[in-house]
């Protein structure tokens, strides 16, 4: 960021409240348990693998979440289309360079994510879209705040904070998939 928008948001009173108790806890939880969804391989005696079914290769669920994935996708390009142009770009030319800051994060961010796909990070990739769609349209809320509000700090701050939420968000599935990716590797070791 450059040190003129770093002294800008130094100067800025933002009155936010906090997220609530134990809100990271539960969303690191969250992760955890769709990992564990997706530990049912073990091996046997003989070194075959074995597992049970797994709700992935269920072709229902599959075309659920393409048709789920579709319908959030349509229903935001319809949000999308209906917004006015009031966002943090319209409030001063250092809040544009602030939204540009975020909006190339978060596709950066995003792009590695998808770059991480594989079967057993199909899910938690597909998850963490679909919450990343929720804070997009939570965004659009607060397009129409600001502009019903006259800019008000406290909207901005929010916005601010729901672009921050996205970045927490991916980076934290960047993370867990990093997590799956080195317990794969150890497990792979300890059978060889």
């Amino acid at each position: 960021m450059s040190k003129s928008m770093e002294d800008w948001f130094k100067e800025q009173d933002f009155n936010t409240t906090e997220l609530p108790s134990g809100h990271r806890n539960r969303f690191l939880e969250r992760l955890q348990a769709a990992q564990e969804d997706e530990k049912v391989i073990s091996i046997d005696r003989d070194g075959q693998a074995e597992g049970h079914a797994d709700a992935r290769k269920n072709p229902w669920f599959k075309w659920s979440l393409v048709a789920g994935l579709a319908l959030l996708m349509g229903l935001a390009g319809f949000n999308l289309g209906s917004s006015n142009d009031t966002d943090l770009a319209s409030v001063s030319p250092e809040m544009a360079n602030a939204q540009d800051f975020f909006s190339s994060t978060i596709a950066e961010e995003l792009k590695q994510l998808e770059s991480e796909s594989s079967p057993e990070t199909e899910r938690l990739i597909a998850d963490t879209k679909v919450q990343l769609l929720e804070l997009e349209n939570d965004y659009q809320q607060l397009k129409l705040d600001l502009d019903n509000s006259g800019n008000s700090r406290k909207v901005i701050a929010a916005m601010i904070q729901n672009f921050q939420n996205r970045i927490a968000l991916l980076e934290a599935a960047l993370e867990h998939i990093e997590s799956l990716k080195q317990l794969k590797l150890n497990t792979d070791a300890t059978i060889l």
